[in-house]
C-alpha cells in the first residue's frame, strides 16, 4: 500500500479548514459504493451514495507487529440488497476498500487516502423492532493464512463424500505423527 499523500491533500490538511469523508467500495457481484458524507461524492467514474446506509467503521489500527488487520463496517439493514448478498452466501472474501478524503466544498481534493484494503470474513445481522443492522467484519488479505483447507482425514469426512467407502474407518486409531523421508 502507497504510503504517499498527494501534496494538494497536504496543502489542505496543513489549512485546518477541511472536512474529510469515507469512501466505502464492496465488491459484490454489483459493487456498493457508499459514504458517510452528507452528499453523494463521484470518484473513478462511480458515484458513493450517501443514503445513510452506512452507520458506521471501527477504529483501524496499523501495528509494525506482524498481524492481520481487522475492521468492522456497521451498515444498515433497511437496504435489502445488502441482506439478500449477505444471506445468498455471495459476501465471503469480497473485497473491501475503504478511503478516507479530504473535501472542499463537496469536491475531493487530491487523492483518497488508503484506511484500509481487506477482505469480508463474516457477517451478522441485528434486527430489533426499531432498527435492523448488518455488520461486516473485514480482515486483511492474509486473514486465513494459517487456515486449514480441504477435508479432514477422518470417516464422517469421508463418508460424507464417498458414502461406503471404507478407507478412513480406523483413521482415528491411527493419530500420530508420520515422519516422511527417514
Amino acid at each position: 500500500m502507497s504510503r504517499t499523500i498527494h501534496s494538494s491533500t497536504l496543502a489542505k490538511l496543513a489549512s485546518n479548514t477541511f472536512q474529510t469523508a469515507l469512501l466505502v467500495k464492496v465488491d459484490f457481484s454489483t459493487p456498493l459504493y457508499i459514504t458517510d458524507n452528507a452528499h453523494d461524492i463521484t470518484y473513478g467514474g462511480n458515484v458513493y451514495q450517501a443514503g445513510g446506509h452506512f452507520l458506521g467503521l471501527s477504529d483501524i489500527k496499523e501495528t509494525a507487529d506482524l498481524k492481520v488487520g481487522t475492521a468492522t463496517i456497521l451498515m444498515s439493514g433497511v437496504e435489502q440488497t445488502y441482506i439478500a448478498a449477505m444471506l445468498a452466501g455471495t459476501y465471503l472474501n469480497r473485497q473491501v476498500l475503504v478511503n478516507r478524503v479530504v473535501l472542499e466544498n463537496g469536491a475531493i481534493v487530491g487523492d483518497p487516502i488508503i484506511a484500509f484494503d481487506g477482505r469480508i470474513a463474516h457477517f451478522s445481522i441485528a434486527d430489533t423492532n426499531g432498527s435492523s443492522q448488518v455488520q461486516l467484519t473485514v480482515a486483511g488479505h492474509w486473514a486465513d493464512f494459517e487456515g486449514k483447507k480441504g477435508r479432514v482425514s477422518n470417516d464422517n469426512s469421508q463418508q460424507s463424500v464417498f458414502s461406503g467407502d471404507l478407507g478412513m474407518q480406523f483413521s482415528a486409531q491411527l493419530v500420530r505423527n508420520i515422519s516422511w523421508g527417514r
